[in-house]
C-alpha cells in the first residue's frame, strides 16, 4: 500500500485556497528529443538516458502528468548512475529544480495546479531535462542547470492551455470523537457519492492546514496536534483513504474540510471533530493551566463558531474588567483565538467573558469562572458562578455555547489546503 504524508514542505507539494481557485489549465505536449549530451560526463562516458516524453496530449483539471525517459513508462530509475533532473519555466531554471546528484531519474511533476499556484499563466512553457553532474573546484559532483540550448541536452516541454473545470462530486465523512491531550490514530470513514471512479488512475485526498505555526495576533488552528496522511494515493483500482493521527492540543467541536479527486473529478467534504476537554468542563473557553499552576500568564483558548462575519468580539477578565483580546470575526463566522490572563489578580473568584454577535444577529456571551489562591495559583475552574473577588461583581449572565461548528482547514470556509502531486 502506497502511503505518503500530506503535510510537508517538499517541492512537489502545492497549497492554495479552495475559494480562490482561478484558471484551470492543462498541458499539450511539445516534446524535444535529443541524442546523448555533448557536455563532458564525469561518471561514465555513456549517458544512459536518450529521450524523455510526456504521455498526455491534454491534461484535464485535477490530473497528474508524468514524464518518462527512454520511452518506457515502467522505467523509474537508472541503477548505479548519478543523474541530475531539472525543470524550467519559459527556458529559465525553475526554483524547484534538483540541486544534488541522485541515482533516481524520476522526472519532476508537471500539472496545472502546481504551475498556476506559483503565478504562471496560460502560454508558459514547462520543460524537464536530464543531465549528468559536473565536478566543482573541490572535485565534488554537483548539479548545475545547463541552458536549454546546450547541445544534446535530453529534454521535453509542455505548453499550458486552458481547460474546463472538473466536475464536482459528493463526498462526506463520519464524525470523529477524541479527547484533548489523548493520542489518536484512525482511518476516517469517507462515503463517496455517485460518479466517482478510482479504477483507471486511482485518486487522492488532501486536508489541512495542520499547525498554528505562522498565525498571528493570537489566532490558533483548533486542530493543532493532529495530522493527516493519504493512503493508497494515485493507485489504480484503489479507493484512497485518509488517516488522522496525533494528539489534539485544544478542545471543541471543530469542522475540518478535505478535498478528494479521482484524477478527473473533484469533491469537497468536511470532518466533524468532537474533541472533549481534558478538564471535563464543556465550554468554548478553556484555561490552558492545571490546578496549582500560576494564573498570571496562563493561556486561554476560545474556539467558537456560528458568529457573524465582521462582527466585533472581545475577551474580558473580571473582577476589575480587563480586556485581554478583541477583534472582528473572520470569514466563515469562526473565532479561534488565544489570550493571556494578566498578572495582579486578587485571591478569590474571577471570570473570563467572551462577547460577540451570532450569525442571526443576536448577542453571543460565554463565561468561564476560575478561582485564584493567595499565592496566585489556579485553584479551580467552573462553568457556574461563585462569589467573585471583593474587587467587583460580574454582571454578565453566562450563556455557555458549548460546540458550534468551527470551519477550519479547507472546506466551505475556503481555507488553505495542501495537496501533494506525484512524479514517476
Amino acid at each position: 500500500m502506497n502511503i505518503r504524508p500530506l503535510d510537508r514542505t517538499a517541492n512537489r507539494w502545492m497549497s492554495r485556497r479552495a475559494s480562490a481557485v482561478a484558471l484551470a489549465a492543462a498541458v499539450v505536449i511539445a516534446p524535444v528529443f535529443a541524442a546523448a549530451p555533448a557536455f563532458a560526463a564525469v561518471v561514465d562516458p555513456v549517458f544512459p538516458i536518450t529521450s524523455v516524453t510526456f504521455p498526455d496530449t491534454e491534461l484535464v483539471y485535477g490530473e497528474d502528468s508524468q514524464s518518462y525517459f527512454n520511452g518506457d513508462p515502467a522505467l523509474k530509475q537508472v541503477d548505479d548512475y548519478q543523474i541530475c533532473t531539472f525543470d524550467y519555466i519559459n527556458g529559465e531554471p525553475h526554483k524547484f529544480n534538483q540541486t544534488q546528484p541522485s541515482y533516481s531519474a524520476v522526472a519532476p511533476l508537471q500539472n496545472w495546479g502546481f504551475l498556476n499556484s506559483n503565478g504562471y499563466a496560460v502560454g508558459d512553457v514547462y520543460t524537464v531535462a536530464y543531465a549528468e553532474p559536473v565536478e566543482n573546484e573541490t572535485g565534488d559532483l554537483v548539479c548545475v542547470a545547463p541552458a536549454l540550448s546546450t547541445p544534446g541536452l535530453v529534454q521535453a516541454s509542455l505548453t499550458l492551455v486552458p481547460t474546463p473545470a472538473a466536475p464536482e462530486l459528493p463526498a462526506s465523512a463520519a464524525p470523529i470523537t477524541v479527547k484533548q491531550g489523548v493520542a489518536v490514530d484512525q482511518i476516517v470513514a469517507i462515503t463517496f457519492g455517485a460518479g466517482w471512479d478510482f479504477s483507471a488512475k486511482g485518486g487522492w485526498i488532501a486536508a489541512g492546514p495542520q499547525s498554528s505555526a505562522g498565525l498571528e495576533n493570537g489566532e490558533i488552528y483548533p486542530l493543532d496536534g493532529l495530522q493527516y496522511e493519504s493512503i493508497g494515493e494515485n493507485t489504480p483500482g484503489v479507493t484512497p483513504t485518509l488517516r488522522v493521527y496525533g494528539t489534539p492540543k485544544y478542545s471543541g467541536v471543530v469542522e475540518s474540510g478535505f478535498q478528494v479527486g479521482d484524477n478527473t473529478s473533484v469533491g469537497f467534504g468536511s470532518i466533524v471533530f468532537n474533541i472533549a476537554p481534558a478538564s471535563g468542563i464543556n465550554s468554548p473557553i478553556q484555561i490552558q493551566a492545571a490546578a496549582g499552576q500560576p494564573v498570571a500568564g496562563a493561556k486561554v483558548t476560545i474556539i467558537v463558531a456560528g458568529l457573524k462575519e465582521g462582527a466585533a468580539w472581545d475577551v474580558t477578565v473580571r473582577s476589575t474588567p480587563i480586556i485581554v483580546g478583541s477583534g472582528t470575526i473572520a470569514f466563515g463566522g469562526q473565532l479561534a483565538q488565544q489570550v493571556t490572563i494578566p498578572a495582579g489578580l486578587a485571591a478569590g473568584s474571577h471570570s473570563i467573558t467572551v462577547t460577540s454577535t451570532r450569525a442571526d444577529g443576536t448577542p453571543f456571551t460565554s463565561v468561564l469562572y476560575f478561582t485564584v489562591s493567595a499565592t496566585g495559583t489556579l485553584l479551580s475552574v467552573s462553568a457556574t458562578a461563585p462569589q467573585l473577588a471583593a474587587t467587583g461583581t460580574d454582571l454578565m449572565v453566562p450563556s455557555l455555547i458549548a460546540g458550534g461548528l468551527l470551519v477550519a482547514g479547507l472546506g466551505l470556509a475556503g481555507v488553505s489546503v495542501y495537496r501533494r502531486r506525484n512524479s514517476n
